[in-house]
């Protein structure tokens, strides 16, 4: 269920709430308690926190991000701002509806402060371990369960925008996770997640048998290859790269019910 409404869930400082994302099984009862859990959640960088909430196969997952609210003076200068989680919800429910191996979104709130704009999106927590942190035959079964992923999104034309091994999660079944900045399919964007993935995957210490093979699996996936996996894998022979500090953290445990 999609819809977008005014909530009277308001604190003293709060400016106003937007409901835009509602499962039908969380009501308001479930609101007001995910909010008061929220009290103790921690920023583990600017204004960004994670959290797991529960435990067992009840776990659900907390994203909970704050933009600073500057003065009106310099907010007119600039587009609208649209929280990254609201994109990542929507796209969620669509991948819900096809059945792809993704989060399942329960519920995504916004709210406007004096100070900050927050946003909140929950999901079901899922089992696994990323693949950025897995070795040896692990992270080799894990790589093709990450490219039959990825070619199986593209298909349902989606592009995934970050794709990087801390967003595929992997235990029995794999997951892709993080779709902040996932769009509608374009041979552009598609080549792009590709070679993202397989760079990184090259820099994890997989051979470049291995990300031929890898290569390979991707197109198999699809019906109609969008584009020449080989081709392009050839391309990125003589490229690096650059390694960046991950923002990703274990999310922060909180306990309660909703």
């Amino acid at each position: 269920m999609l819809h977008c409404k005014h909530l009277m869930l308001a604190g003293r400082l709060e400016v106003g709430k937007t409901l835009v994302f509602q499962n039908e099984r969380i009501g308001r009862k479930q609101i007001r308690a995910l909010l008061a859990l929220l009290v103790d959640l921690e920023d583990f960088a600017p204004g960004r926190a994670v959290a797991r909430i529960g435990q067992g196969d009840e776990a659900l997952f907390v994203k909970r991000y704050r933009r600073s609210m500057k003065p009106w003076w310099k907010r007119i200068l600039r587009r609208p701002y649209q929280s990254p989680l609201r994109n990542e919800a929507m796209l969620l429910a669509r991948l819900q509806a096809l059945g792809f191996p993704a989060p399942e979104p329960l519920l995504y709130t916004e709210s406007r402060h004096p100070r900050f704009h927050q946003s909140l999106l929950l999901t079901r927590f899922l089992p696994g371990v990323p693949l950025a942190i897995l070795t040896g035959e692990a992270l080799l079964r894990g790589a093709h369960k990450a490219l039959s992923l990825l070619a199986q999104l593209h298909a349902h034309g989606i592009a995934h925008g970050d794709c990087n091994p801390y967003n595929f999660l992997v235990a029995e079944q794999a997951y892709l996770l993080d779709f902040e900045r996932a769009d509608d399919f374009s041979r552009e964007a598609a080549i792009d997640d590709f070679k993202k993935i397989m760079l990184r995957l090259r820099d994890l210490g997989l051979s470049d048998q291995v990300l031929e093979a890898l290569a390979a699996r991707y197109a198999s996936e699809a019906d109609s290859p969008v584009l020449d996996a080989r081709a392009i894998l050839a391309e990125l022979q003589g490229l690096s790269v650059v390694r960046k500090p991950t923002r990703w953290r274990p999310p922060q445990q909180l306990q309660g019910l909703l």
